[in-house]
């Protein structure tokens, strides 16, 4: 956090994508709809995360107010938001359940088509992916899970994710105000990109395949033992998300030390 002082008061604005507050991330995302210039978006961001009138803002020193929206770089780099700042969002009367922080209780399957449509979105701007990828996140909560909590290990309180209740969820995501959908994009983005650093062998590996669609389909398939049967497959795609990454980078890694072997084999 940054701080600043203003007429004896101390003020505070975030220097992290992890450090905006629910009501931050949303009031970003509006300003990423606005055809804005950097400046200008930095200023307004300074205003709403301050929460000071903008004649409060000219009694900061110069050098303060350049500092404070340098600090705001961040918004313009790459996203790292983890942090899921809309653990439940409204759609009329009902409630649906987000994923928990950096998408921990996630299982791959709805991980991969997640990430497929985000890809659709951020290619074609379409809003319907982006009510799909929300729909698929998002869910309404298990019956009884007040109860049934105390009796399981799996502690994600989302009903399982079922293709065929996908486009009833989405015609009810799709009258969400923007905002709501995009801050859910912006936190997916962040789950994305710390991913890279955590499993280096599973995006290498994907990085080379000829699509990312075939990289995952290869590695879910090793992960299976090679086996390519329903059952096999199933039973990888509804396994929780981090435990299939380890797996994946324990595979991807003994491929890439086996193919350095035999190309220094080959040099020899």
């Amino acid at each position: 956090m940054n701080q600043v002082e203003i007429d004896g008061k101390t003020y505070f604005t975030p220097s992290d994508w992890n450090e905006l507050t629910k009501k931050q991330v949303l009031f970003v995302s509006r300003l990423f709809q606005g055809q804005l210039t950097i400046v200008d978006f930095k200023i307004r961001a300074l205003f709403d995360f301050l929460s000071v009138k903008p004649k409060v803002i000219k009694r900061i020193h110069p050098e303060d107010a350049y500092f404070l929206c340098e600090s705001l770089d961040f918004l313009f780099k790459e996203v790292s938001l983890t942090r899921n700042l809309l653990p439940i969002i409204r759609t009329g009367w009902r409630k649906c359940v987000g994923p928990s922080d950096a998408m921990m209780n996630c299982t791959f399957g709805e991980f991969t088509m997640a990430n497929s449509l985000l890809d659709s979105f951020s290619k074609t701007k379409e809003q319907k992916y982006l009510d799909e990828m929300v729909a698929v996140l998002y869910r309404p909560k298990k019956w009884f899970w007040f109860i049934r909590k105390a009796f399981t290990e799996n502690q994600d309180p989302r009903k399982k994710f079922v293709n065929r209740t996908l486009k009833k969820r989405c015609r009810r995501i799709s009258r969400l105000d923007y905002e709501i959908k995009y801050s859910v994009f912006l936190f997916f983005s962040g789950v994305l990109n710390s991913l890279p650093v955590l499993y280096p062998y599973v995006y290498q590996q994907k990085g080379d395949a000829c699509s990312e669609d075939n990289g995952w389909a290869s590695l879910i398939i090793s992960l299976a033992d090679g086996k390519t049967d329903d059952k096999s497959l199933e039973t990888v795609m509804n396994s929780n998300l981090y435990n299939v990454l380890i797996g994946l980078n324990k595979k991807a890694k003994e491929y890439h030390e086996y193919v350095g072997k035999i190309e220094s084999y080959d040099r020899h």
